[in-house]
């Protein structure tokens, strides 16, 4: 029997499938979700190019699946470049997140203004359906899609109090500061939120002042003595206050490590980080790049 964490790899792709405000007809991905039968998932989009999108579906197990899409600049080549463009895309200062016409946090502004973006009309697809007939929201997404899931999850929370909530995402970065995830966990979120991190992804590290330090040190011995732009970067330095309220990760972790094997907690995070640790120091950018993919070893693994 297919897992729900492999229905919902499924959700995270079919949203890349969303072209001119729909899903296409028989998608593969949308199809391993497990839709109730006669129906589609219902596609919002906003933004520049409808960079923004997502879908709420509804399961034939009583679920109701709200899907968030990722979108990164592909990688061409020079990391540091890559991920440069990437903090530069999705303007990685904080903001207030509110909810409830109350600030609940400090969250990456790209990630929030994204959410915003496309909530109304998420908002609007979730008041067609019944919810008090559904065993929840399950909420899923992949990169910058995994962000926008913790922002989600909190407005769907204080919406829908008594309703469960279950946030499964993928490759997710660093999204939000602690008093964000503190708030989080009082809202009893924590315990019902997962995220699977692959072996050599770079992004469930992004923004990361420790792994820039990483990068700029690496682009130092690369550059031998050219002009270095990670150091140049002003990212707070240790005892810096803004250092002390940086970007943390949230929910669960799952990691995805040799072999597909899934470690967990501590002990899987500082296996992770050494994986990606050993990949920079031995220039494996290919597979880094590779790495981040929703489609390849995240879907292989999971599925």
């Amino acid at each position: 029997m297919t897992t729900l964490e492999c229905r919902l790899i499924n959700a995270a792709i079919a949203c890349y499938a969303i072209s001119k405000g729909q899903i296409p007809q028989g998608n593969a991905n949308a199809k391993a979700i497990g839709l109730a039968p006669n129906t589609w998932p219902k596609v919002f989009v906003n933004g520049l190019d409808e960079i923004n999108a997502g879908f709420v579906a509804e399961t034939d197990d009583g679920w109701v699946v709200l899907a968030l899409r990722g979108t990164l600049p592909p990688f061409k080549g020079d990391l540091v470049k890559w991920v440069l463009d990437w903090l530069q895309d999705f303007e990685a200062g904080p903001t207030n997140w509110y909810v409830g016409g109350r600030v609940f946090g400090r969250v990456e502004t790209g990630f929030a203004n994204a959410t915003l973006s496309i909530w109304p009309q998420a908002m609007a697809a979730l008041s067609q359906i019944d919810l008090s007939a559904k065993k929840g929201i399950l909420v899923t997404g992949h990169s910058k899609g995994a962000a926008m899931t913790y922002l989600a999850a909190s407005l769907l929370k204080t919406a829908w109090p008594h309703l469960l909530i279950e946030n499964c995402c993928f490759a997710a970065p660093r999204t939000c500061e602690q008093d964000f995830a503190a708030n989080y966990d009082a809202l009893g979120l924590t315990p019902f939120t997962v995220r699977y991190q692959n072996m050599y992804d770079i992004v469930p590290y992004l923004p990361w002042w420790p792994l820039l330090s990483v990068l700029a040190a690496q682009e130092r011995h690369d550059s031998k003595g050219a002009s270095n732009r990670l150091t140049a970067t002003a990212w707070p330095e240790a005892g810096n206050p803004a250092f002390s309220n940086a970007y943390v990760p949230i929910g669960h972790l799952r990691y995805l490590g040799p072999d597909c094997v899934v470690e967990y907690g501590q002990q899987g995070a500082a296996n992770a980080w050494a994986a990606m640790r050993h990949a920079l120091d031995h220039l494996d950018f290919k597979e880094i790049a590779e790495a981040h993919s929703a489609s390849g070893r995240y879907y292989a693994c999971i599925c």
